[in-house]
């Protein structure tokens, strides 16, 4: 616990911090812990690993892989086909910010996150395919009601799509997210 590749130095867990409001030093280093043995010591995970302990997270639903991926993919902001450490702690504390409680910069920071992990293909828009290969999963059942998975995509699709392009640009996903919190809660099921 004590070498330097487990440990982390106080400034870096500092530097870190000062980038996720909502996180203590203690608290970091936990999840610096945890990190550390999810990646096998490496410091970072692929997208299959990630992948792999998000399920494992789920109780081994593997029908949530898609909806992992996705955030995998939201969370490499370096786009190097990895997570790494900071990456993974800043995604977290973006993802755990309460929209109600959070200030205007972190509120626009959770929506952002939450329209990059619908935005698979990166084209800074989402199609109405996209928004169905998020309602796929089978996390956002409690969400769903009498519909079915395609019928809820649509009908938030629909909402967001305000001026019927089909296609949601983020002033549309923003302004969508703040009447309807659906678009970003389904994103971030917990474990059951």
């Amino acid at each position: 616990m004590g070498n330097a590749s487990t440990r982390p130095k106080g400034k870096y867990l500092n530097e870190i911090i000062s980038k996720c409001t909502n996180l203590e030093i203690d608290d970091a280093f936990l999840i610096f812990k945890d990190f550390q043995r999810q990646s096998g010591g490496k410091g970072k995970l692929s997208e299959d690993d990630f992948v792999t302990v998000y399920i494992e997270a789920f109780h081994g639903k593997s029908e949530i892989s898609a909806l992992a991926r996705n955030i995998f993919h939201a969370f490499d902001t370096n786009h190097n086909g990895f997570v790494e450490f900071e990456e993974f702690v800043v995604g977290l504390s973006v993802t755990e910010a309460c929209l109600v409680e959070a200030d205007q910069e972190m509120r626009i920071k959770k929506m952002k996150w939450a329209f990059d992990v619908y935005d698979k293909d990166r084209s800074n828009t989402i199609d109405r395919h996209e928004m169905r290969l998020i309602a796929v999963a089978d996390v956002v059942e409690l969400f769903l009601g009498d519909e079915t998975p395609d019928e809820f995509a649509d009908r938030l699709f629909e909402e967001a799509d305000v001026n019927k392009d089909g296609k949601i640009t983020f002033e549309e996903f923003q302004k969508a997210a703040e009447h309807n919190d659906t678009l970003v809660n389904m994103l971030l099921p917990a474990p059951v």
